[in-house]
């Protein structure tokens, strides 16, 4: 409980933390504002004091007093900007660290999304507010009634002309950020339909360029980048307009100051030196509510990626409360209990209530035609995939709550279809650990069968692979996807698509591994799309539309099974059961007069 209460106040404790760097930058800001009023005050003591008295040695003591004032100042701005930089990367550190140490499974790889760790993009938005100009021009506008004070109290005309020309900056603020929301998400928009239409493009590039799809490629990006350059061009345009609607505002109020000053210096109310101080204050006094109006879409940017990230820790913190109510179960041990799980498209069911318990050194075989969900099964297992009820338990935990780095100790998982990064063959099979041993990755390829390949190789396994691998055979690229997942002696190991040609090319071997790290423990699934018949695996399942039933030796259902599913449906039709393969080959007529195996 006290982990999942830290957990939600883990951001404002970082923001805490950090205190002190960022009480420091506002004071700072304070100095540098106060700072700022030297220059105007040299003004008046020029025109009022120095130009009636002549005296020389006034103005070069106030020369070199405004002199030592602006090198202060130009320290002190540099050190608040490196402040806030530190402050917005320790915030980050800390709180990436928090996101991948507690984030699940399913939150840091998402099924078919591209984000790395939800949370991550948040942190680095909130970042890069710190670390920018928008947290400077907070301070600065908090500033500003310093500033407006001091023309005030050269005479309240001026001051309330200052005041009507914020108002005016501030209105003309509200207008661009009404009439350039749309716009803008429109040009953010067409820009993420031109990455994506290129990704497709890096990623499929073999199959465009081999079936001759570029005829049809070509068209989408043409009109993809001409919708992407119209709204950047338009919304260019559009801010242009109103950056120079809010540069001739502040020069039109300055001008309108100085005017003002005049007509007061004309009637013996102000003086020349306040005249011309209180036009270098109407700038000071303008120019950071000018910025703080320009900064407005950035933070509300940055108020937005706060409350997702508190969002996201307090989604996080209530599943840490729910763990504490899990059953702890046998260690390393794997149940499934009642689990459902729905296509995220058609809202479809894929697994039907799948009921297992996989115990420790057990090895269990899953079969089933294609479509009938043996890859979103394992995928659930690995907690990559959210079930719509029921649970999937390791070692009492949620499979889809474990971090990658338990994750990555408890699972292997060699999938049907391999990808990989882009890196050398041995980074590939280390999972890019950064503490792998030579003889721990050769282990992993040598149990795979694998490692006389990779040693013929010029670079051996330093040689390089895209995240295709397009310079192996779809065998090598299965024997490497088993190789990753045969490394660091896994406690649950998941192998997808196992199929005859494989037990056929690598029986000994496999059987050799399987049984030596079911000796060690270690709890091993299979699937495969026909019975692969081997005499050391424990248990057989069959996976039909999403229905996981155990089958006993002779091929029938279990007895256990079928009472079970009795209690929640009406009967089913008797299915017919595959046939006895060696039986039928037993039964086949000799042809005479031909000898030999076919």
């Amino acid at each position: 409980m006290n982990a999942a209460k830290a957990l939600r106040g883990s951001a404002r404790k970082a923001v805490r933390k950090g205190g002190l760097i960022l009480s420091s930058a506002f004071v700072l800001s304070f100095a540098v504002n106060l700072l700022r009023l030297g220059g105007p005050f040299f003004m008046i003591l020029v025109y009022d004091r120095v130009l009636t008295s002549r005296s020389m040695e006034t103005l070069i003591a106030l020369f070199s007093l405004l002199i030592v004032l602006l090198m202060v100042l130009g320290t002190l701005d540099y050190a608040r900007k490196r402040l806030l930089a530190r402050f917005g990367a320790q915030f980050q550190e800390q709180m990436e660290e928090t996101l991948l140490r507690t984030s699940g499974r399913n939150h840091v790889f998402q099924h078919n999304k591209s984000k790395p760790a939800v949370g991550l993009d948040e942190v680095d938005g909130l970042r890069g507010f710190f670390h920018s100009g928008s947290l400077i021009a907070v301070f600065d506008f908090i500033w500003t009634p310093m500033f407006l004070t001091v023309v005030f109290f050269l005479h309240p005309l001026l001051g309330w002309a200052c005041v009507a020309g914020v108002a005016l900056i501030g209105l003309l603020a509200l207008i661009k950020a009404v009439f350039m929301g749309g716009r803008r998400e429109r040009a953010r928009e067409s820009a993420g339909a031109v990455a994506t239409l290129r990704s497709v493009l890096i990623a499929s590039r073999e199959t465009v360029r081999g079936q001759d799809m570029g005829v049809g490629f070509r068209p989408r990006w043409q009109k993809a980048r001409e919708d992407a350059r119209d709204d950047a061009i338009a919304l260019k345009d559009w801010t242009g307009w109103f950056d120079s609607m809010s540069k001739v505002t502040v020069m039109v109020v300055r001008y309108s100051v100085l005017a003002t000053g005049a007509y007061l210096t004309l009637n013996g109310v102000l003086t020349v030196g306040a005249m011309v101080a209180a036009t270098f204050l109407v700038t000071r006094i303008l120019g950071p509510v000018d910025r703080f109006f320009t900064q407005i879409p950035q933070m509300f940017q940055a108020r937005d990626h706060w409350q997702r990230l508190n969002a996201i820790l307090a989604t996080r913190a209530e599943e840490l409360e729910d763990e504490y109510a899990e059953q702890p179960g046998a260690l390393h041990q794997l149940m499934l209990d009642n689990v459902s799980v729905r296509s995220p498209l058609t809202g479809k069911l894929i697994l039907r209530s799948v009921s297992l318990v996989a115990e420790a050194g057990e090895i269990i075989e899953i079969n089933g035609l294609s479509s009938q969900g043996k890859t979103v099964l394992m995928e659930t297992i690995l907690g990559m995939w959210s079930t719509s009820s029921g649970s999937v338990l390791v070692g009492g935990r949620h499979s889809s709550r474990l971090t990658d780095a338990d994750a990555r100790k408890l699972f292997g998982y060699a999938p049907d279809n391999p990808s990989f990064v882009a890196g050398t063959i041995e980074e590939n099979i280390s999972g890019l650990d950064t503490e792998a041993t030579p003889d721990a990755v050769s282990l992993a390829a040598r149990r795979a069968r694998m490692h006389a390949a990779i040693s013929s190789l010029p670079d051996g396994y330093k040689t390089m692979l895209d995240a295709r691998g397009n310079c192996l055979s779809s065998f090598e690229r299965y024997q490497l996807g088993l190789a990753r997942a045969f490394y660091g002696d896994p406690k649950i190991l998941l192998i997808d698509g196992l199929d005859s040609d494989m037990m056929v090319r690598i029986p000994k071997k496999l059987k050799v591994t399987f049984n030596a790290l079911k000796n060690n423990g270690t709890t091993i699934i299979l699937t495969s799309r026909d019975p692969l018949e081997l005499p050391y695996v424990d248990r057989r399942f069959q996976l039909k539309d999403g229905k996981l039933t155990e089958m006993l030796a002779s091929g029938a259902m279990s007895k256990r099974q079928v009472t079970a599913k009795s209690k929640v449906e009406p009967p089913a039709k008797e299915t017919e059961q595959r046939p006895n393969v060696s039986v039928l080959r037993d039964m086949r007529p000799k042809e005479s007069g031909k000898t030999g195996t076919r």
